[in-house]
């Protein structure tokens, strides 16, 4: 149904529904999550060239017990500079609540930057009326 708009797009937003128990019950939130697959980050920087960043609702974008036995190949799948010319940006633990079921025009990033770690950053969208 989405295969012609998804070539197009820049920025995928993983909405797993997981992030209402963030504040319900952040244990289960932070250790029993939906993630996505190496081979699947693997896809979508070889396949979709326009995506420039992609954004999960749970704490991480990686099964993180996964990503310690196989060297987090889904974070390296997006990042590795060695996979391809274009790495993709990574925004975990979002809230999609505001934007769901809304068209995106836009979305920017304002992240603090941190040396050698991961940022925290906020998102904003300009979305259509």
């Amino acid at each position: 149904k989405y295969g012609d708009e998804i070539k197009k797009a820049d920025f995928f937003i993983f909405n797993t529904h997981s992030y209402p128990k963030r504040d319900m019950d952040f244990k289960d939130y932070g250790s029993d999550f939906a993630a996505v697959s190496a081979e699947a980050a693997e896809w979508i920087r070889a396949e979709l060239p326009n995506i420039k960043a992609v954004a999960i609702d749970t704490l991480s974008i990686e099964n993180i017990a996964i990503g310690k036995q196989n060297g987090f190949r889904t974070h390296k799948g997006f990042l590795d500079p060695a996979k391809g010319k274009n790495t993709v940006r990574i925004y975990e633990d979002i809230n999609p609540a505001p934007i769901e079921g809304k068209k995106i025009l836009k979305a920017f990033c304002t992240p603090l930057r941190i040396v050698g770690d991961a940022c925290i950053c906020n998102i904003f969208c300009e979305i259509e009326d």
